[in-house]
């Protein structure tokens, strides 16, 4: 599986492009306000998008989703427990700098469901909450690599302080779930440089261990 990040935007958010070089198949993940680029991209590397993930629904991670979807037909992706999020622009912030951003999903996503590329790869959809509701990632065991949006930085967590944010349920989901992950599996954030759970287990001094 090769893997494109672009994160040229105006919030710095990271937008992935996973794909099977082989087949051409592949999806994005979070796409923010970074169009231009990944047309660009799917064209230049001859990408057949085939899904739309949303890790959460704040705005810099959707900007534009809908456009990614006219472009692709792909259908999008996101949490049950996310579909007012996207579609509330005050909740999502976007209404906040008057953007107006809202997304309908076309398929809603459960903790445990796995989405499977022509490949055989596999993502895991791990439901995270704390930083939103229905916050997700995206956990590829086969290839050591999980994509966990706001949830898990590079020493340091998601913010709690918007709408369905809780600090505690935040730090239970990295814990319970995201530090029971084998140690050498690369976490791709949402922002900011990728890390590994090892890492994070022993210098993320909010989140890491005692």
């Amino acid at each position: 599986m090769e893997l494109l990040i672009t994160n040229e935007n105006a919030y710095g958010q990271n937008i992935y492009i996973y794909y099977d070089k082989i087949s051409g198949e592949g999806i994005i993940i979070d796409p923010g306000d970074s169009f231009v680029l990944i047309r660009e991209a799917i064209e230049k590397n001859n990408i057949n998008i085939k899904a739309i993930f949303l890790t959460h629904g704040h705005y810099d991670h959707t900007f534009c989703a809908n456009e990614v979807k006219e472009l692709t037909n792909a259908p999008i992706y996101a949490h049950e427990n996310e579909v007012n999020l996207l579609q509330d622009t005050e909740y999502n912030r976007s209404g906040l700098r008057g953007l107006m951003v809202s997304v309908v999903p076309d398929k809603l996503f459960k903790d445990g469901d796995v989405f499977r590329f022509e490949n055989g790869t596999e993502l895991k959809i791990i439901h995270t909450p704390g930083h939103t509701a229905g916050g997700i990632c995206f956990y590829d065991e086969k290839n050591a690599k999980i994509f966990t949006g706001d949830t898990l930085f590079r020493e340091t967590i998601g913010r709690t302080d918007m709408p369905t944010g809780c600090t505690e349920t935040l730090l239970a989901s990295i814990r319970e779930k995201l530090f029971s992950l084998p140690e050498d599996v690369l976490v791709f954030p949402g922002h900011e440089k990728h890390s590994t759970i090892k890492h994070e287990k022993k210098y993320n001094k909010i989140a890491g261990e005692k």
